[in-house]
């Protein structure tokens, strides 16, 4: 009898470790689902009241793709490796692009090195971080693409177009 509870506890077993390790296949290499936090996306991102259940939820893609204009993308801070930033690409590769609001730097034009993209939150009234503190920012940092808002209601607008006042010369087309 022991041995029949033995063969159906590792039956059982095999089937959890094979969900656990398809759980993280999934995580790492499709997407998950992420929590928006900050005011730095309103209006098209907001987390409203500060109780975790009200905050929105988003699906970030982390299939793989280049980033466009007007993408809301999620990457590692530079200034805080360990923590996320969400913010909406406003420039990418071969772009030239007036920041808007004036960096250490100067606050003129800067154009786009290849492979790297220029960041900035919807919310003009927040103190965000964004590409106008920390500069251009890798591709190879951004994690992912939010697709989908997933709470409150099921949208597929996440991912419209920046207006044009971002960029000031569009070598792209």
């Amino acid at each position: 009898m022991w041995k029949t509870r033995v063969t159906r506890f590792l039956e059982c077993s095999k089937w959890f470790v094979g969900g656990g390790v398809l759980s993280i296949l999934f995580y790492d290499n499709v997407g998950y689902v992420h929590t928006v936090r900050g005011k730095s996306m309103a209006p098209t991102l907001n987390p409203g009241p500060t109780r975790a259940l009200l905050r929105e939820q988003v699906w970030l893609s982390k299939l793989p793709y280049k980033p466009r204009v007007g993408d809301i993308v999620v990457f590692r801070s530079p200034k805080h490796g360990s923590k996320l930033a969400m913010k909406r690409v406003a420039a990418i590769g071969g772009e030239t692009i007036v920041p808007s609001k004036v960096m250490k730097s100067g606050g003129g034009p800067v154009t786009m090195k290849p492979g790297y993209v220029w960041v900035e939150l919807d919310n003009r009234d927040t103190a965000g971080r964004d590409s106008n503190e920390y500069g251009q920012l890798h591709e190879k940092m951004i994690i992912g693409k939010v697709t989908w808002l997933l709470w409150p209601g099921l949208e597929y607008k996440i991912s419209g177009r920046l207006s044009s006042h971002f960029r000031l010369n569009d070598k792209t087309g």
